[in-house]
């Protein structure tokens, strides 16, 4: 397993996560993260503490697994998926009426009923 690639996963998972929750980095002051320190996470470029993580999941409302959920039995799950990820919770940020009816009419073509 490479560190940085996995430091960069959590990155793009916690992105995602607060980009859920409506937040900007700034809003992660009020938890007394610096918005640099946690850009910095969320680009990979530092590797946090197990206390860093456990209190980001805590303000996200998820489970450490859930933080995790990007890796795979056999490994890291793709880019591919990541940005796929990123982008449905964009979408779903924006709120668009329209868009969020084409994602929903896709998803109910592809899932199993």
């Amino acid at each position: 397993m490479d560190i940085n690639n996995i430091q960069r996963q959590i990155g793009l998972r916690l992105k995602e996560l607060r980009q859920t929750k409506g937040l900007k980095q700034e809003d992660l002051e009020q938890w007394g993260f610096s918005y640099r320190y946690y850009g910095k996470i969320e680009r990979g470029m530092v590797n946090p503490t197990l206390g860093t993580l456990v209190r980001l999941c805590e303000i996200f409302g998820v489970s450490l697994v859930d933080l995790f959920s990007f890796m795979e039995i056999n490994g890291l799950a793709s880019e591919e998926r990541e940005s796929v990820a990123l982008g449905i919770s964009k979408i779903l940020k924006e709120n668009q009426k329209k868009k969020v009816q084409k994602l929903k009419v896709f998803l109910d073509e592809i899932l199993p009923s």
